[in-house]
């Protein structure tokens, strides 16, 4: 029954078919995986489309693999975040192993061809299928796709070619970074396998929170809570008090409420007077820098919260009444002595009226006199030259 087998085989691809092991179990390897291309195509197309088998495995081996990519969390604290720091951290990574260079091997031992693909760094696998035979063609398991196999280990890096270091590393975290920011440090992550090139280190950061101040962008946000009265007239009244409210009316003098926290440490808020829940004050460059250009910061924002007492002291509340009086009495109070001036003026306006219309009544009357008197002559006049025409 075998030698049907293959001598069906054998009948149907030549001595090629049986070499190869067509048919047989799938997922096989064959001892030659190019020969069955040769026995259809010639032997110019063993090696696909006219490439030679050599030429082909030396640039595989030229081709360098660059080493992975590595991750690496930081969490920094608010400040940091906002004027930089310089991070020292710990990593674990693969480097390339001194003693071979990343080749693996013993000094001086040599290389020996693989087994499993006969030097060819790939093999293929076929399977017999209703349709016909199926072929696939993948890197040798056994030498990694290069050919060749380490005869002699070398004793450092036991034929890896890279061995695993811990390495201190300083990272240097840019003014103005915001959480989700992304640090890349080139050529810190694993190195390459056969000597390959490092792959590249990306430090993630994340901000540590703090609820005096919150940021959004290159700005800050605070909230400050205040009393009704130092919304009014400040914490601290100095000089003459009546000079000093004059100016306070005309928005001439601003009100210091005491100390709040900034980025840059504790500083003194100044607030306009009359200053309404929920109105802002603005500390010009004070917030963030704007990353890549230091020079720039944004602003700190206070959000003022004026706080109502719900129970004061029997003489808060008279005194709060009195100002409610005064206020009521400056607003209301109809004016009962006008003014001596005024008078005057009104008077001198209404004499200056009644002369205008006597000047004018005279004027119109002289004016119809002088009408009359011309049509008087004129009616003399014809008649005196419609006689002569008459008698003469």
């Amino acid at each position: 029954m075998n030698y049907d087998k293959k001598r069906a085989l054998y009948d149907q691809y030549g001595e090629a078919g049986v070499k190869s092991g067509v048919g047989g179990s799938a997922g096989a390897y064959t001892t030659n995986p190019f020969d069955l291309f040769e026995t259809f195509f010639g032997a110019s197309m063993g090696g696909f489309s006219g490439m030679d088998q050599t030429a082909f495995r030396t640039r595989r081996r030229g081709a360098a693999m660059k080493g992975e990519d590595l991750r690496y969390d930081i969490i920094l604290e608010f400040s940091e975040a906002i004027f930089g720091a310089e991070k020292e951290i710990v990593l674990s990574h693969l480097e390339t192993c001194d003693i071979c260079a990343g080749m693996g091997s013993k000094i001086g031992s040599k290389m020996r061809i693989c087994s499993t693909c006969g030097g060819r760094g790939q093999v293929m696998r076929t399977e017999q299928t209703p349709f016909g035979m199926f072929s696939q063609v993948s890197i040798c398991p056994a030498c990694g796709g290069e050919g060749e196999i380490i005869s002699e280990y070398c004793w450092k890096c036991a034929g890896e070619g890279r061995i695993r270091v811990r390495k201190d590393i300083k990272v240097k975290i840019p003014p103005g970074v915001s959480k989700g920011s992304t640090l890349r440090v080139r050529d810190e992550g694993d190195a390459g396998p056969k000597g390959g090139p490092p792959g590249d280190l990306y430090v993630c950061l994340d901000i540590e929170e703090i609820s005096e101040i919150q940021r959004d962008g290159i700005n800050l946000f605070s909230t400050v809570t205040i009393d009704f009265i130092e919304a009014i007239l400040g914490t601290t009244v100095k000089g003459n008090e009546k000079g000093y409210i004059s100016l306070l009316m005309q928005g001439l003098v601003k009100v210091s409420i005491g100390k709040v926290k900034t980025v840059d440490g504790i500083g003194e808020l100044q607030v306009p007077p009359g200053t309404q829940p929920g109105d802002v004050v603005v500390l010009a460059k004070r917030g963030v820098p704007k990353l890549n250009k230091p020079s720039m910061r944004g602003d700190h924002l206070f959000n003022i919260k004026v706080t109502i007492p719900s129970r004061i002291s029997g003489q808060e509340q008279e005194l709060l009444e009195e100002l409610a009086s005064l206020r009521s009495n400056s607003v209301r109070r109809p004016s009962s002595h006008p003014n001596t001036k005024t008078q005057i003026d009104t008077t001198k306006r209404s004499q200056k009226s009644m002369e205008a219309q006597d000047s004018e009544q005279e004027q119109t009357s002289q004016n119809d006199f002088w009408q009359s008197l011309k049509d008087f002559a004129g009616s003399v006049a014809n008649g005196a030259l419609k006689w002569l025409k008459d008698n003469l």
